[in-house]
């Protein structure tokens, strides 16, 4: 079955974490996801007052150039009130500017919209910070032209949700630099809440943390058999090879990361497996040669959704996180009728509703997107 934009686009934001290059493809999702002119990731620092450029699609070098001196002008509204703005998961949006200012006029009267947004064509926006500290931010932001509609709320809640799938990537590659910084990389490794592990070419393992090795021995989707990780079954097996082989591929040049693994531990449970090389600890743990490292998503545990956890993150009525909350578990939508209490076209009325809540389209979207919501 063809992987919706959705899927595609969580892959492209964990596989970001492991490879600093992957962060376009995300950027190009992203124009997918939430129609826009521009689409950018960058650092702010603001001591000194300058800016970072990760990923700036849309935005041609010479307006990159002058982004700083018109950014941090004292009349932009944006930098002006950062202490206020640039929190990480606090979504930023022109109208949200205006009705914390009391002045819908403050950005269009500013220096920053006339002389840099403005001549590029760009009136809208919507922004998230992944991270923030004293001294810098990470900021997500797209830019919409005037002759385009503003983000409505649909897309404000999905660019929230998805702001979190980013800050989590931006906080494991943060930790893996930390990691390849040190010469006991190991110590921040063990930090991951997600369950990471290091290995060789022929799926010798080198090192787990305590999650890995909480997974390990559970022994759901992955264990650990003479020192080597296996799969729950031999078709399993041979894909997990197959991802770990890539990662070595990558290491040669010869071509980028495979796909994520996906293996189905039970009926409804899986695991996402990423493969990357980490060059900055080779030979840190071993000295037989080049490693790779694997990051799980996902856990063995069945997923619990309450109904008041959707209709908090989603705004959902009663009725329709309790049809939400019937579809994850498994059930068609006529058995989630009958819990709820409705008919069978009412429920087909509700679920239309929720899709248009959270900006999906299919069942199995909904599940993706609220397994990957509630897990964060």
């Amino acid at each position: 079955m063809e992987t919706s934009l959705q899927e595609e686009l969580t892959d492209a934001v964990f596989r970001a974490a492991l490879e600093p290059d992957a962060w376009s493809e995300v950027m190009r999702l992203m124009k997918l996801r939430f129609p826009s002119e521009a689409q950018t990731f960058y650092f702010l620092h603001l001591t000194p007052r300058r800016v970072q450029p990760v990923c700036l699609l849309g935005v041609d070098r010479r307006w990159q150039e002058s982004f700083d001196a018109y950014y941090f002008a004292p009349d932009n509204p944006w930098i002006r009130l950062t202490q206020r703005l640039h929190r990480p998961g606090l979504v930023r949006t022109n109208e949200r500017l205006e009705q914390l200012l009391g002045d819908p006029m403050a950005l269009y009267r500013s220096a920053y919209y006339n002389d840099w947004m403005r001549p590029q064509g760009f009136k809208y926006s919507i922004g998230n910070t992944l991270f923030s500290d004293a001294t810098m931010v990470a900021n997500v932001t797209l830019l919409r032209a005037p002759d385009m509609a503003t983000f409505d709320d649909t897309e404000v809640r999905a660019f929230e949700s998805l702001s979190r799938q980013l800050a989590r990537s931006l906080q494991i590659s943060v930790r893996l630099e930390q990691a390849e910084a040190r010469m006991g990389g190991s110590d921040t490794l063990d930090t991951f809440p997600q369950p990471v592990a290091l290995v060789d070419a022929r799926m010798h393992l080198h090192y787990a943390n305590g999650a890995m090795e909480a997974l390990l021995r559970a022994r759901c989707g992955l264990s650990l058999c003479e020192s080597k990780l296996r799969a729950s079954t031999s078709a399993a097996q041979q894909r997990l090879s197959e991802c770990i082989a890539s990662a070595f591929t990558s290491i040669a040049g010869d071509t980028p990361c495979g796909a994520p693994l996906i293996l189905r531990c039970e009926e409804r449970k899986r695991l996402t497996v990423y493969a990357s090389p980490v060059a900055g600890l080779l030979g840190k743990f071993a000295g037989t040669g080049p490693l790779a490292f694997l990051l799980v998503l996902g856990t063995a545990e069945s997923p619990s959704v309450s109904v008041d956890t959707l209709r908090a993150l989603y705004g959902l009525t009663e009725s329709e996180a309790r049809l939400a909350r019937c579809i994850v578990q498994g059930k068609d939508l006529r058995l989630g009728a009958s819990v709820v209490g409705v008919t069978y076209g009412t429920a087909r009325g509700y679920l239309k509703i929720i899709f248009d809540k959270l900006a999906v389209h299919t069942q199995a979207q909904l599940v993706g997107r609220i397994l990957s919501d509630t897990s964060t």
